[in-house]
């Protein structure tokens, strides 16, 4: 019989519903979602996650989507004996940028809501790394340490790094032939406060104007008010994600000049696509593209002109060769079925405690 437990999340996002796959294959889910677009609403939502606690006893095991105020509740019935909260953090929840305003931690009560929660959690599953903590160096306005020790250094609770999986099949390289000089990035949460700095397209925009016989694509940028358009940057409207593969086999590099960064699923899909990444210095992106791409250490429009510069001169074999080793890098490296099994094997070993 499969043990019962409880799924929170903030909402259905592709790594949401991988995971959630690979739970339903081993365990009992119930999955309840967290509003939190509503700010509002938080107090509200956290009486009903109350309720809702109260009236799944039997699900003794919690796993929650990132830490946030929806952690608060499961870690506190861990604090007081009754159940175990198993947190998979991602990125945000793991950072300060004060210069953009984001990041848990950069917000007072967020921030409090996440530290308690991974306090009081009874095991992290970080995705890299990194969101534990590491030095900062891709550009020097805000902190030289970035990571949930780097903020909350009091933080005990065990923690075991759980790469994100990928299907091969899935994501593919493809016959199609790759338009010269090609760079795309797909962006989510653009339109918010802090998403033109936050994912770099302030720096695509700078170096699309210093490189005009470049073509520059940014999925999900429709509708971002940006000054002084360059010709060669073409701003396209959100592509389904069963139709983004196919885009994707029809560009040659993927740009992902993020300031904070977990490990970001966009980035390996395009790899599995063929796309050659130029990376920022920053969370999990060097450990992902390793020797196959390029990595910016700094935020600067000069060295990534410079990598460009370098990249033009580039032979079509050469090319060819390196959109078949990233797409074996991540095909590798970070399976789905890696994740399922070092999920499960997490969850099980704590299940296997007495509470």
């Amino acid at each position: 019989m499969k043990k019962n437990i409880l799924y929170f999340h903030t909402g259905l996002s592709s790594f949401v519903e991988k995971d959630i796959q690979i739970l339903e294959e081993h365990y009992a889910v119930t999955i309840y979602c967290f509003n939190v677009r509503d700010k509002w609403k938080t107090p509200f939502e956290l009486i009903r996650q109350f309720f809702f606690l109260l009236k799944s006893r039997k699900s003794t095991i919690i796993v929650s989507q990132f830490g946030g105020f929806h952690t608060v509740l499961p870690s506190f019935f861990t604090w007081i004996g009754s159940r175990r909260s198993v947190i998979v953090l991602g990125g945000t929840d793991c950072v300060s940028f004060p210069s953009i305003n984001y990041g848990n931690f950069n917000r007072l009560f967020l921030g409090m809501a996440t530290s308690f929660s991974l306090k009081r959690a009874s095991l992290l599953l970080p995705v890299h790394d990194s969101l534990v903590k590491y030095d900062y160096t891709y550009q020097p306005n805000d902190y030289p340490q970035q990571g949930y020790l780097a903020h909350r250094p009091r933080i005990k609770t065990p923690f075991e790094v759980v790469y994100n999986g990928y299907d091969s099949s899935t994501w593919t390289i493809g016959q199609q032939e790759r338009e010269p000089l090609s760079f795309v990035t797909i962006g989510a949460g653009l339109g918010s406060r802090f998403g033109i700095s936050l994912k770099g397209i302030d720096l695509i925009v700078d170096i699309a104007k210093l490189k005009p016989e470049c073509a520059f694509y940014i999925v999900g940028g429709i509708g971002l008010q940006l000054d002084d358009l360059p010709k060669n940057l073409y701003l396209l409207d959100k592509i389904p994600n069963n139709e983004l593969n196919s885009f994707l086999q029809t560009k040659q590099f993927y740009l992902q000049l993020s300031m904070s960064e977990g490990f970001p699923n966009a980035l390996c899909e395009a790899m599995l696509s063929g796309c050659i990444p130029i990376v920022s210095n920053v969370g999990a992106m060097p450990f992902i593209v390793g020797n196959d791409g390029y990595v910016l250490n700094h935020k600067s429009v000069v060295e990534l002109s410079g990598i460009l510069n370098r990249i033009s001169q580039l032979r079509s074999g050469d090319l060819e060769q390196s959109s078949q080793n990233v797409h074996k890098t991540i095909s590798d490296r970070f399976t789905l079925q890696k994740r399922n099994e070092t999920l499960k094997a997490s969850i099980n070993q704590l299940a296997e405690k007495e509470v």
